[in-house]
């Protein structure tokens, strides 16, 4: 998991202390969303810029008034032509709209994009020492992770033992050092590689398995104990590796370190670093909305309404909806994926509550919610567990579930720390549990009983992060038949996955048995 650098953020505080002002006149909570500001600023310069439809050379843009001849007809300025003299508008106030009704921007970091494309470089640390593509002795590397390999190649591997390592089919001699923690691969340490090319020569211990992968190992994803403490000559043993990772060996299994007369004598083990780059580009959403002459006068003169206020809202509303969605779907989709790591490597029914264990006795409804709070708990330590940068911070469900957390506050045989009250039309942020913050989704159907728990890291850490360009534009046009306005609103931002394993960041959990006696009985609906 290497922290990911993704684009350089603004440090000067000249911009917090400009913008706060005009940002909080719109109702816009700075401290909540301090990436309003930097927005905002470079909202300012495309719009004293002008609009990027028509360049003549670079860094001047002919949208300007004094550049354009004449009125006529409203036309944008295009290459080559000039154009009516209207600047479509930017409007800094519906971009905050859209802010205010994003939800989604509390479950991730939001990092503002300068330009429609661009490039998240991320690095990760390696267990080097060589390639996995050379051919001879001399360029292999200390270890290796085999991606790819079947259940039953992985028994076969755990059955050669660091106590005879060189059982190994092949032109070398290898070792079996441990599995990785995250996909639980297994990880190889080569002790002697006499021909051929590396990767070749494992893939043909495998029977030629055309899908098996040969990678370095990343040394944060899994440390391996012995590679920083094992001297040449018990690195070129045969009788025995001293490695082992990526977990807590058994007591007295962790390699010791080396004497002085052997520290002197042997080589440093390397490490090294890679970089990788991923490609962003910046999506549209767009949605028009018009009403007629006759509604705009007769709704205003009887009933006081802006109905072109009302209209530009509508807009707004559904592109908050559309990016809440996307937002939400990306982070139960890499929960799942997390999920199916969890039981290849942890064990399955980690992530399961089984609500029909235990029935009869002492247990009841309240009960069974207690110990769905203590599930909450349990997966937000998972989370840090194995992403290894902080423990689950939300949880995103829908109304049901949240009625049980809220019903259980103040439990009185074990007290539940939880700050949600049991009152109902909290849609959103619906209170604290165990300082996880529970938050209502109200697109979730009443029978979907997934509950993903997640962290919302720093925009340099590994997860999903919301990069807007435009967070919103505004164009209104007149009819030339009808003279009805019609509003259009365009959106465009992307959504990504920043750094090794996101998917460690995020879990779901999932709920066995009848759902009934947690929160009344109500048949759940598939959702797998």
């Amino acid at each position: 998991m290497a922290r990911t650098k993704i684009f350089r953020r603004s440090s000067d505080n000249s911009l917090t202390n400009t913008w706060t002002p005009v940002l909080e006149g719109y109702g816009a909570d700075v401290a909540k969303t301090p990436w309003l500001a930097e927005y905002a600023h470079n909202h300012a310069i495309f719009d004293n810029t002008g609009s990027a439809l028509f360049e003549s050379t670079p860094g001047t843009f002919f949208q300007q008034p004094t550049s354009l001849v004449g009125m006529g007809q409203a036309n944008p300025a295009t290459r080559g032509a000039n154009g009516s003299g209207d600047k479509f508008p930017s409007l800094l106030p519906v971009a905050i709209q859209v802010a205010a009704k994003t939800i989604g921007f509390d479950l991730v970091p939001v990092i503002p994009m300068d330009s429609p494309v661009g490039f998240l470089p991320y690095l990760d640390y390696l267990y080097t020492g060589g390639n996995t593509t050379e051919t001879g002795a001399g360029f292999q590397p200390y270890m290796v992770k085999l991606v790819g390999v079947s259940d039953a190649e992985k028994a076969d591997i755990a059955t050669k033992t660091q106590a005879s390592p060189g059982s190994f089919a092949g032109s070398g001699s290898y070792a079996f050092v441990g599995y990785s923690r995250v996909d639980g691969s297994p990880i190889i340490k080569i002790i002697a590689e006499s021909s051929g090319v590396l990767s070749t020569n494992l893939k043909s211990t495998f029977n030629d398995n055309a899908n098996a992968a040969v990678e370095l190992v990343s040394a944060l994803e899994n440390h391996i104990s012995g590679f920083t403490s094992a001297s040449d000559a018990d690195y070129d043993s045969t009788a025995a590796t001293g490695w082992s990772g990526s977990y807590m060996p058994a007591t007295g299994q962790v390699p010791g370190s080396m004497k002085r007369e052997a520290g002197e004598v042997s080589k440093f083990r390397q490490m090294g670093l890679k970089m990788f780059t991923k490609f962003v580009e910046a999506e549209t959403d767009q949605v028009s909305i018009s009403a007629t002459v006759e509604q705009i006068q007769d709704l205003n003169r009887v009933w006081n309404y802006d109905v072109v206020s009302m209209l530009e809202n509508v807009a707004v509303n559904d592109l908050a909806q559309s990016i809440n969605k996307r937002l939400v779907d990306s982070i139960f989709q890499l929960a799942d994926t997390h999920n199916g790591e969890i039981d290849l490597v942890e064990g399955t029914g980690i992530t399961a509550l089984d609500l029909s264990a235990g029935l009869g006795g002492f247990e009841n409804v309240s009960t069974m919610q207690r110990r769905f709070v203590t599930k909450v708990l349990e997966l937000a330590n998972l989370i840090y567990h194995r992403g290894r940068f902080g423990a689950g911070t939300f949880l995103v469900t829908n109304g049901r579930i949240a009625s049980a957390l809220a019903d259980v506050a103040g439990y009185s045989i074990a007290q539940v720390p939880t700050d949600m009250g049991g009152v109902a039309g909290n849609l959103y942020p619906a209170g604290k549990v165990y300082g996880v913050q529970v938050y209502v989704d109200p697109n979730l159907a009443w029978s979907d009983t997934r509950v993903s728990i997640g962290r919302k890291g720093a925009d340099e850490e590994p997860g999903v992060k919301f990069m807007p360009y435009i967070m919103a534009e505004s164009l209104q046009t007149i009819s030339e038949g009808t003279f009805s306005p019609k509003i259009g609103m365009k959106s465009r931002y992307a959504i990504t996955e920043a750094g090794w394993h996101p998917e460690t960041q995020y879990v779901n959990m999932e709920i066995l048995g009848d759902i009934g006696v947690l929160t009344g009985s109500v048949a759940p609906a598939n959702f797998s």
